[in-house]
């Protein structure tokens, strides 16, 4: 960090060499010496605004601090927390970081893991591992390979609360990258109903930057309360969760809410270890829901994830309490103006989504644009469900091997949907739903919605890559309209950063045909810490 420095602008006074100026006005300091003893202050004051570098390890004492060798350190119980200061994390913490004041704007707060440093506890309990409850300008910093890890949390072990970020009571203007986070709780059998708070970040507040880090095995990988606005979330991989995402409105009150929040660019897979056959849990990718009212959670980013791996055992959750563990990837409810699009939505085959893999429920003037949903035949829902909303915009999809590939209630739900890409491999009965009836041909779908003009269904291959990029013949080149005008800046180029076109027709889906496109990850492993 740049040290913080004072800058003062000086003007020199014209000086005589007269009795009154070298002595001063009624023997006080001469006007010459008044201005040096000024520049004197302001050389001290800039000199003590430096940021100070604070090596801190559990008990105190010399530590190897990684690449920056053996150090003097501070117990971590004896940290003076001061604006502007670098802390560098040593070793093994076994107690809770908790800074004691803000950092500002121009002397931000940055604590960082060195090399092989983590935080481990058996419990990170429900203030958190790190601590930074109303806190704002806190940089935390995971470095090469920072952990912060319960050890002793999850199904036949310890059950109380374990968080391991606590950023809660309006936290603004903060950091949080580079950290693997691990096992808040390890969820192991269908027959576990643990219900206390499990999370990898639990977060309110504005203007907070989550990126870089992979959260494992917990309950929420990122649990973001009212009041929350400006928020980004992106590169985030999270995995073995029930929820990846989930933000939640207010229960009875439309005096805060959660708005202008961008969640990007996150992998998020895997959440059948919470499977129950008592249906404790209802798994969701991405889940962002009002309390009282759709005022409490407007104008969200949902856009460049990749959602995907195990939803949820068709076996268990077939005999399930209400029949559903998987209820969506990406779950929008109570809400208005969200917009989704450029997500890749992959399920396995044969595995269990009850809802919709998109599913928008009590919205108002929503977008799903350019998304690429790929099912795995059984579920109770469709591709895409609309219902009990209005004004839904839904252009440039593709919907692919669900048991429905759509589901609404009421053709008035979208105020236009068009250009999509259907695919099945027979289109047999049930395939498009209109408030429980049933569309067979494409035809009928078309006249029954008052849409999809532009449309197409087909019983053939869509030509995609095993990556979900079009190769060449694609259906999907091509077919899908240019929504430049839409404004929407990341809309503009697909999930692998590749420009669409500001003139003619786009592709279908989340991906233009292009050899330069970053593919989503396949054959992901993880080693568990």
């Amino acid at each position: 960090m740049k040290s913080q420095l004072i800058a003062c602008s000086w003007k020199w006074l014209p000086w005589k060499p007269n009795h009154t100026a070298i002595n001063g006005a009624e023997g006080g300091p001469s006007k010459m010496k008044r201005q040096l003893l000024i520049l004197g202050l302001f050389v001290l004051l800039a000199g003590s605004a430096h940021a100070a570098t604070v090596y801190v390890s559990q008990s105190g004492g010399s530590e190897s601090c990684g690449a920056d060798g053996t150090q003097a350190t501070t117990a971590m119980g004896s940290v003076s927390w001061v604006a502007g200061n670098i802390y560098k994390l040593c070793g093994t913490i076994t107690s809770q970081v908790a800074p004691k004041v803000s950092g500002t704007s121009a002397s931000p707060i940055l604590i960082s893991f060195e090399t092989g440093a983590m935080i481990s506890m058996s419990s990170c309990g429900s203030t958190g591992c790190i601590y930074l409850d109303g806190l704002s300008y806190i940089t935390i910093d995971g470095g090469t390979n920072g952990v912060i890890q319960a050890t002793d949390s999850g199904t036949g072990m310890g059950s109380g609360d374990s968080v391991a970020i606590y950023a809660r009571s309006k936290v603004s203007d903060c950091i949080i990258r580079n950290l693997t986070i691990a096992n808040m709780y390890v969820h192991s059998s269908t027959s576990d109903g643990a219900s206390n708070s499990y999370f990898g970040i639990w977060l309110d507040g504005s203007n907070n930057l989550i990126y870089n880090n992979t959260i494992h095995d917990a309950m929420a990988g990122i649990k973001v309360e009212t009041p929350a606005s400006g928020n980004q979330y992106y590169k985030n991989t999270i995995y073995n969760i029930n929820w990846g995402f989930m933000e939640t409105g207010a229960s009875s009150s439309t005096t805060n809410g959660n708005t202008n929040e961008k969640i990007y660019n996150n992998n998020i897979y895997d959440f059948e270890n919470w499977d129950t056959t008592a249906d404790t849990y209802h798994h969701d990718g991405i889940f962002a829901a009002g309390g009282a009212s759709s005022a409490e959670m407007s104008n969200f980013d949902i856009y460049d994830n990749y959602i995907h791996g195990s939803t949820s055992s068709p076996t268990t959750c077939a005999s399930a309490a209400s029949g559903s563990c998987m209820t969506a990837m990406i779950y929008i409810n109570t809400a208005n103006n969200m917009r989704d699009y450029n997500n890749v939505l992959v399920a396995n085959t044969g595995e269990y989504v009850n809802n919709g893999w998109i599913l928008h429920y009590i919205d108002a003037s929503d977008s799903i644009l350019n998304n690429t949903v790929i099912g795995g035949t059984t579920a109770d829902g469709g591709c895409i469900r609309v219902e009990s909303t209005t004004g839904v915009r839904m252009e440039n999809n593709i919907m692919s091997n669900c048991n429905e590939l759509m589901w609404t209630d009421t053709a008035s739900t979208f105020s236009s949907i068009d250009y999509n890409t259907y695919q099945d491999p027979s289109l047999s009965a049930g395939i498009w739903d209109i408030s429980g009836t049933n569309y067979t041909s494409f035809a009928a779908w078309q006249s029954a919605i008052g849409g999809d003009t532009h449309g197409q269904a087909t019983t053939g291959s869509l030509g995609l890559s095993t990556s979900y990029l079009p190769q060449t013949g694609s259906k999907v080149i091509g077919v899908g309209a240019n929504l430049t005008s839409l404004g929407i800046t990341a809309l503009d180029s697909d999930a692998g950063g590749n420009a669409r076109p500001s003139t003619g027709a786009w592709s279908a889906g989340a991906y233009q045909p292009s050899t330069a496109t970053v593919a989503p990850p396949t054959g992901l492993t993880a080693t568990p810490h």
